[in-house]
């Protein structure tokens, strides 16, 4: 059902409540607040907007994991306004993600992948294992399976620090935080570290 939905929300700029099956457990708690820009093959590509209606994220989220779609609620139409306003007074993406994700929203997720591994770019992402975000720097990569380096990223934040930095299966991933504010910080943290 969702799958046949889809296309009538891509690029029309409606603000969504887009929930998760991985992460909500099926009980429909939580969801991401987003705008829906392209299909990238098994996945969406989510411009995701934060609690005062700017500019979050860009997300690829995994359609299949996708339990229900929701749009003109009254939640969905607040942010609406907020984004609108933000944007009549130039302020919905400070960190210019807008920009950066243009250089590459023409690419497959495998190039994209290539091209954060070649410029140590960070992401974030959620697996159907754990259900934990993992993030950092990508430094390794195949067809198959992703490395993150989480090990820099948890001795940074003071968390407890795991042996190795996990394998990731690709198709066990459900969201990838592609571009956003929180991994502009830290990757421009890195560089300057």
């Amino acid at each position: 059902m969702i799958d046949r939905n889809i296309k009538k929300y891509i690029d029309n700029n409606d603000v969504l409540e887009i929930y998760s099956k991985s992460r909500d457990n099926f009980e429909f708690e939580d969801f991401i607040l987003g705008i829906i820009v392209a299909e990238k093959g098994d996945y969406l590509l989510v411009e995701t907007i934060d609690d005062s209606g700017l500019l979050d994220s860009y997300t690829l989220l995994l359609k299949s994991d996708i339990s229900k779609i929701s749009s003109d609620t009254n939640y969905t139409n607040v942010f609406t306004h907020y984004v609108n306003s933000n944007k009549k007074n130039n302020i919905y993406d400070p960190f210019e993600l807008r920009k950066e994700m243009d250089s590459i929203i023409d690419k497959n997720l495998d190039d994209i992948i290539q091209t954060f591994l070649s410029n140590r770019k960070v992401i974030s992402l959620c697996t159907i294992v754990d259900e934990e975000f993992h993030k950092g720097n990508i430094i390794a990569y195949d067809n198959n399976h992703i490395v993150l380096d989480e090990k820099r990223y948890q001795q940074t934040f003071g968390s407890e620090v795991q042996d190795k930095n996990n394998l990731i299966k690709l198709d066990t991933i459900t969201a990838f935080d592609l571009v956003s504010k929180e991994n502009k910080l830290y990757e421009e943290y890195l560089n300057n570290h």
